[in-house]
């Protein structure tokens, strides 16, 4: 029928030769496919090569850069890989992840038996959209064992009521939570070499719950690091972090609203802004600061590197000595010996040229 398929699947000539083809043809045909299926179901005799970093450092994969619901629509919002060299855990994956994922399976970059766990921090689309497929890829190997499906607590009651064949069927369900969240949890989980620990949030993860999202703070081999989420900055979140990882290497912050110049109350529970970003590097003094989760108008190189350079003007000149890093779609950052040793970003579109420029030049 029209539309099935993909283009360029069967060579030219193909469906003229199939329709003409007689019944004994068409079962050999079948039966082939039959094999080749069985052959892609069966347990695997030897692991695929899959690539890890070196012992000692911890690599950070963007999966989108965009967030919130106009840069979900806008195909950017897809979380993150963290990768050590004995663990691999993807983080949020809205959107864009299985796509972004498949990419970088093509280029030998990522294999889906390489994932441990998969992590979700809160209930909201931009944060958990494909979790479905790639918790399939995750688990398609049974001689690999048993993986992992971190949830904060709305996120694991929801997969666990929703789709119980995968939440504890096909991963192990952990309940993750701060002692501040809303709902029970353990405090941290383990994964190889890597200790994710729940952070407080502040975020309206549905109508009368903004306590139950969660950041996290990871403890790497090369360092700690803060993974703010969806969150702002009231009643006392800075304390808490600072108590998980006192010394930040790297803060990913999803600092998606400008909003420099309103009064610092605030009316809502809702994300970081652009001005809470000095205050995050004077409490935990980390080496750089990733602003991630742009809502869509910073799909525009022009806002997202405005608000790079304003920052850094802003952490100088109160002698702060954090770098600001601005944030693209495939973007690769590794961590040694508690700081960033190396950046580097797959130039696919125009934002991802201008981060790489302001990068090479800043």
């Amino acid at each position: 029928m029209p539309g099935d398929g993909a283009p360029g699947d069967a060579a030219p000539g193909t469906v003229a030769q199939l329709l003409a083809a007689d019944d004994r043809e068409l079962e050999e045909i079948l039966a082939a496919a039959d094999t080749a299926d069985l052959a892609m179901h069966a347990p695997r005799t030897s692991p695929p090569r899959v690539r890890r970093p070196a012992p000692g450092t911890c690599e950070m994969v963007l999966l989108g850069s965009l967030g919130c619901r106009y840069g979900m629509l806008a195909g950017g919002a897809g979380g993150h890989l963290v990768r050590t060299a004995s663990a691999s855990v993807l983080v949020d994956p809205g959107p864009a992840a299985l796509h972004l994922l498949l990419g970088l399976a093509e280029r030998g970059l990522f294999h889906w038996s390489e994932l441990d766990a998969i992590c979700v921090t809160h209930f909201h689309p931009d944060h958990y959209t494909d979790l479905i497929p790639c918790l399939e890829g995750m688990a398609g190997d049974p001689a690999a064992g048993r993986k992992l499906l971190v949830a904060n607590p709305t996120a694991a009651d929801r997969f666990r009521a929703f789709s119980p064949y995968h939440a504890g069927g096909m991963a192990d369900l952990v309940t993750l939570a701060h002692p501040r969240t809303e709902g029970d949890g353990e405090p941290s989980v383990k994964v190889g070499d890597l200790t994710i620990h729940a952070t407080p949030a502040l975020h309206t993860e549905e109508t009368g719950r903004t306590r139950s999202a969660i950041g996290l703070a990871y403890r790497t081999p090369a360092g700690g690091i803060w993974y703010t989420s969806d969150t702002s900055l009231a009643g006392g979140l800075l304390g808490e972090v600072a108590a998980l990882v006192p010394e930040a290497a790297l803060v990913i912050a999803h600092a998606d609203a400008t909003n420099l110049h309103p009064s610092p109350e605030r009316t809502a529970a809702c994300h970081l802004e652009t001005r809470d970003v000095p205050a995050i590097a004077a409490a935990l003094h980390p080496g750089h600061v990733l602003i991630h989760h742009y809502d869509a108008a910073y799909a525009a190189p022009r806002y997202r590197i405005a608000q790079a350079v304003w920052l850094q003007r802003e952490l100088d000149r109160r002698g702060l000595p954090a770098r600001v890093l601005p944030s693209a779609a495939g973007m690769r950052l590794t961590l040694a010996d508690g700081g960033l040793r190396h950046h580097h970003v797959d130039v696919t579109d125009d934002a991802g040229a201008a981060v790489a420029e302001y990068l090479r030049i800043a």
